[in-house]
């Protein structure tokens, strides 16, 4: 069964298809074929048999550095909580993990705000623990909304 995709949607899956071109990354031939065919034809809606799903964010705030600010990253890949590693103090999963074109990964920890976390096991400490145990698998980072608009990267060290 297939998911039938607005103007909007498909027009955006097609933006993202062509960066992935210009990037130099090889699409199957059915998906290139897809995508010249309701290019000749100047679909309005398709029906599509693998839609990319969007992940099960947990916060709003995820979801918009997921649309807004993982773009902007120049990565090769990036997934959502697609990782556990373990602490000290218990276990820790970062949001969001990104494969960078020189392979190097990023693990990035999505907050609205550190205040809203001052009780229980704080996830700035798991962030800054992880960091120092697992230094060897990338880079870490916090990223927050900005009171300007934008987001506040900071590397955690």
């Amino acid at each position: 069964m297939g998911l039938t995709w607005t103007e909007q949607q498909y027009n955006d899956y097609l933006a993202r298809q062509e960066q992935a071109i210009k990037k130099g990354v090889n699409l199957d031939p059915d998906t290139m074929m897809m995508i010249e065919y309701a290019q000749e034809k100047n679909l309005k809606r398709i029906l599509a048999m693998f839609p990319e799903p969007e992940p099960p964010f947990k916060s709003k705030t995820e979801r918009r550095a997921w649309n807004e600010w993982v773009p902007t990253t120049g990565c090769v890949e990036a997934f959502y909580e697609p990782i556990r590693v373990y602490l000290n103090s218990g276990s820790y999963k970062p949001d969001i993990v990104l494969r960078m074109p020189n392979r190097e990964l990023w693990f990035v920890e999505v907050k609205g705000s550190w205040k809203a976390y001052q009780s229980g096991r704080s996830s700035k400490k798991s962030l800054k623990e992880a960091a120092n145990m697992y230094w060897w698998m990338g880079r870490w980072f916090s990223l927050l909304p900005s009171k300007e608009g934008g987001w506040k990267f900071e590397e955690i060290t």
